[in-house]
């Protein structure tokens, strides 16, 4: 086994990504997740990344606002400003960047085609000590 300074985000990803289009409606897309057994999907247009929406975003954007998720679409619900990582960035770089800015998915993406998702739980599993160190780092355990 090699040390851990140089796992890769490709060792771990999870290559089973649901992806839909911005036209897909955020109940079909949380049908899709919910059979899948996943957090979140990459919504993809002509193969590009274009938004990222995560069972949070059906939360707080959908379900506490009361809206019809039939008539909903995931475009009006995605975040779009998604943060990416390639699959040779290191595990503790992906850790730093998803506690930096504050989120729990990173997809994968080699000259720009979506490859895998990483998620801060899929890299927990493997290196639990960044727990630790990214809690003392930021001054809270919210990872």
């Amino acid at each position: 086994m090699k040390p851990e300074e140089y796992y890769t985000v490709s060792e771990f990803m999870n290559k089973d990504l649901v992806e839909v289009t911005p036209g897909t409606t955020a109940k079909q897309c949380a049908e899709v997740m919910a059979a899948e057994r996943v957090s979140s999907a990459i919504i993809t247009e002509n193969n590009a990344i274009v938004g990222i929406i995560t069972e949070k975003d059906f939360a707080r954007k959908v379900v506490a606002k009361g809206l019809d998720s039939n008539k909903i679409l995931v475009k009006d619900i995605m975040t779009t400003d998604v943060i990416t990582v390639e699959p040779n960035t290191s595990l503790y770089d992906a850790m730093l960047k998803l506690n930096g800015k504050k989120i729990k998915h990173l997809p994968v993406v080699s000259d720009n085609v979506v490859v895998g998702i990483i998620t801060a739980m899929d890299i927990l599993r493997v290196q639990p000590s960044y727990m630790e160190l990214l809690a003392a780092q930021s001054g809270s355990g919210n990872i």
